[in-house]
């Protein structure tokens, strides 16, 4: 008989109704902090169409369990919890208790990780922020070359005192330097050329960030699909390198696709990429694209060289509309560029047969067919943690370039551009702000009406449309500058997951002289919305101008403007 009771109560918990789960008692703790410790989502307010979170009673046991060992992580150790099932719902009831604080913390290192401790006298003792302590600590030894760096990290918790003292030590020993550098070869891909790429050499004080760096360096090539960088087998203070990599297994590429933008409109693009061209890491790629107001084909030859150098070819084809006239280009383009990181620098020379055509103000926009010939110089760096998303970081590209009149060019030409960026996170919260300045200067001769500074747009002054700020002619069409300068300031902010909001300002300065008139000001100020995909935030942006809101534009994009 006792048995059959036995089976039917068991019977009973197997076939019982989950039940609404909920929490009492937590004042420290939030609840949907709790939630997400059991592997349950509690549905924010505006999700009226998601279930509450529902619990089997064949669980409460083990939630309790993770639910206590969650709280002693977060210092409280003497956390109670116990549950109360109405058939109608499971509440279970925490009794956080008195927590366990940091009543003193004692550092023994040679090197300064006062920063790498997350942990400070009163705080709450989390185990978390301990651990990752003790993380950071290795990393910090680990990056100033001390591979075989010696460690004790201990945490002495009084629970009657309800204080913890915290113990961190290391001893750096022999500071470690990179040993020899062997780099395998595949069938296409030549080893000295991969080892070429590395951000180090044998010799140099062994750093893990030197192999972050050449881990991203080696994946920038689209001819890889993996990478390996032994670093385990120590010799002492001297750790040797294997190096070792996979060919992608398919080295071409189709690409195609659809896509929308308030500056250009409709547009539709087509490409072919092989990856390995000839082997070595070489690349070679078709593109044609087309918008409402541009088409242009490509073809580019590019070939990674020894040190980080590489080598680009370039020739195309661009037919853009602009408002009073056409632009017509044939180019070619050789580039050397050398590629560290997080800066480039780069040299070209671009020769540039342009026409200006279909114009509608002949003294604003001269109708020509001109030949410029360019030498071009170019500076990066780039920190930002991200590109399509960035959270921190900064960013600056300085470029200029110019010609002689000669029979090899049609004018003796100037034009210079600098733009940086900062953006600085606190928490979720995110301040950006970029500037951007150019001066286009024409000394003889004539060039192309194209090469001047037109603003406004989603990546310029958002109040204006696409090319549309600044001085108009009779006819309506922007006149464009001759010096610009703009100002941008974001202030980015979450609004639940995954949509975020930002609100920002835009200032504009131009003029037809070699120097921004500051006493014309172009204002724009606004708001808009990011949903966040794996491609990069879907952005839109409406901008106005404050002191004339009958001045405004809305913005579509993807990925943040920088």
């Amino acid at each position: 008989m006792r048995t059959i009771l036995l089976l039917i109560a068991l019977s009973s918990l197997l076939f019982a109704k989950p039940l609404p789960l909920l929490f009492s008692g937590n004042d420290k703790i939030s609840s949907r902090d709790l939630y997400d410790i059991l592997g349950l989502r509690l549905p924010y307010p505006l999700e009226v169409w998601e279930n509450k979170p529902v619990i089997e009673s064949l669980h409460i046991s083990q939630s309790i369990t993770a639910l206590t060992s969650y709280y002693r992580s977060r210092g409280y150790f003497e956390a109670k919890i116990t549950a109360i099932d109405t058939n109608e719902s499971i509440t279970l009831n925490i009794q956080e208790n008195s927590p366990i604080h940091v009543s003193d913390i004692q550092i023994n290192s040679t090197l300064n990780i006062e920063k790498a401790v997350e942990l400070s006298p009163d705080d709450l003792f989390d185990q978390e922020k301990f651990s990752a302590t003790k993380t950071k600590i290795k990393k910090r030894y680990h990056e100033a070359g001390y591979c075989n760096a010696t460690f004790n990290s201990k945490a002495w918790v009084d629970t009657q005192t309800h204080e913890a003292h915290l113990l961190f030590e290391a001893t750096p020993n022999e500071p470690c330097t990179f040993g020899a550098i062997v780099a395998t070869s595949t069938p296409n891909i030549d080893g000295n050329l991969t080892a070429s790429l590395l951000r180090f050499k044998e010799g140099d004080p062994y750093n893990l960030e030197a192999i972050q760096k050449s881990y991203e360096a080696l994946y920038a090539q689209e001819a890889i699909a993996r990478v390996s960088i032994n670093d385990t087998d120590r010799i002492g203070s001297v750790v040797p390198i294997t190096l070792g990599i996979e060919e992608v297994e398919k080295p071409i590429r189709f690409t195609t696709g659809l896509g929308y933008s308030t500056d250009q409109g409709i547009g539709a693009q087509i490409g072919i990429k092989h990856r390995n061209f000839l082997g070595d890491l070489k690349t070679l790629s078709l593109d044609a694209k087309y918008t409402q107001i541009k088409e242009n084909a490509s073809a580019v030859l590019s070939v990674p060289l020894q040190n980080r150098l590489s080598a680009h070819g370039e020739v195309g084809y661009v037919n853009e509309q602009f408002e009073g006239y056409r632009s017509q280009s044939v180019f070619e383009k050789l580039t050397l560029k050398h590629q560290d990181i997080p800066s480039s620098v780069l040299v070209a020379l671009l020769f540039d047969q342009a026409k200006t055509y279909q114009s509608t103000n002949i003294e604003a926009f001269p109708e020509s067919n001109l030949f410029i010939l360019s030498p071009i110089a170019e500076i990066n760096i780039d920190t930002r943690d991200k590109l399509l998303e960035p959270t921190r970081g900064n960013w600056i590209n300085a470029k200029a370039q110019g010609s002689i009149l000669s029979s090899y060019s049609d004018a003796t030409y100037f034009k210079t551009l600098l733009s940086g960026a900062h953006i600085q996170s606190f928490g979720d919260h995110i301040l950006a702000a970029k500037a951007h300045w150019g001066v286009l200067r024409t000394y003889e001769g004539q060039v192309p009406s194209a090469y001047r500074f037109y603003a406004g747009g989603m990546n310029s002054n958002r109040a204006y449309t696409y090319r549309d700020l600044g001085p108009k002619d009779l006819n309506g069409d922007p006149l464009g500058f001759n010096s610009l300068l703009e100002g941008t300031l974001e202030y980015r902010f979450p609004i639940y997951d995954p949509i975020r909001g930002v609100l920002f300002s835009d200032l504009t300065y131009g003029s037809d002289n070699y120097f921004p008139d500051y006493k014309i000001p172009y204002w724009g100020v606004g708001a808009g919305l990011r949903y966040s995909t794996p491609v990069g935030p879907i952005a839109i942006d409406v901008g106005a101008n404050p002191n004339d809101f009958g001045q405004y534009t809305i913005h579509f994009r993807i990925g943040e403007l920088f």
